[in-house]
């Protein structure tokens, strides 16, 4: 199995990566602009800064160009069904929202074996409704056109106040939030609908890749994406 880790920048997702690696897998650093230890590091291949020599390209241009490489590349894929494999990727959301990068990544991962995707939230960004409810919408979209499994987790709950954190998960207290607002939270209620595309109403994963918590549940449900043998709810 490919768990393809993603989610805003400073989100922990390599934190998250890093010790699902810990558990069981290999840890895919797919990030051109990160150096950082991993099994496979995709800056054997591909570096933002040589992208940037090469095709006289400032850092933003450069990473979706080094993107769009990767992307065409096979060196990097680990063809082993045995192994799970755990693809940590760019904090750039732009890359899977707005461009076909990862897509085509993602679909490049599925002609070798399963793939999940798993979106990490920073509970500490996340802890206002109006952004909660923004990431998700993102998280959203990007389960839209990638089209395989996907989990969804909340990182750094270490950090917030927990009964703030489940009730913004509540769709009920949501809208209970929103119910008195003016037009721009009439507009947040209109993004509540997201939610549901997502799996953070099945299952509520509160994690700290710091402490440790919640992190054996993540890796049960990121199995249990792919079977009958679990209940997500």
């Amino acid at each position: 199995m490919y768990i393809v880790v993603m989610g805003p920048a400073a989100a922990g997702k390599t934190s998250i990566a890093r010790k699902l690696a810990e558990y069981e897998g290999l840890l895919i650093n797919l990030d051109p602009a990160s150096n950082t230890k991993a099994d496979i590091d995709i800056r054997k291949w591909v570096s933002v800064e040589e992208v940037q020599r090469k095709y006289k390209l400032g850092i933003n241009g450069a990473l979706l160009k080094s993107m769009e490489l990767i992307a065409s590349m096979d060196e990097w894929i680990l063809n082993d069904r045995n192994e799970i494999k755990i693809v940590d990727t760019p904090g750039q959301l732009e890359i899977f929202l707005y461009h076909d990068y990862g897509k085509k990544i993602v679909e490049k991962l599925s002609k070798y074996d399963i793939v999940t995707a798993l979106f990490v939230v920073d509970a500490s960004e996340a802890i206002s409704v109006e952004n909660y409810l923004a990431i998700l919408a993102q998280n959203a979209i990007i389960n839209l056109k990638l089209m395989v499994p996907s989990v969804t987790t909340i990182n750094k709950v270490d950090l917030v106040d927990r009964k703030k954190l489940l009730n913004l998960i509540d769709r009920e207290k949501i809208e209970e939030m929103l119910s008195k607002g003016d037009a721009l939270l009439s507009l947040a209620r209109g993004l509540i609908d997201y939610v549901e595309y997502t799996s953070i109403v099945q299952r509520p994963l509160l994690v700290s890749a710091k402490t440790g918590e919640g992190l054996y549940d993540l890796y049960s449900a990121i199995h249990e994406a792919h079977c009958g043998c679990g209940d997500l709810s």
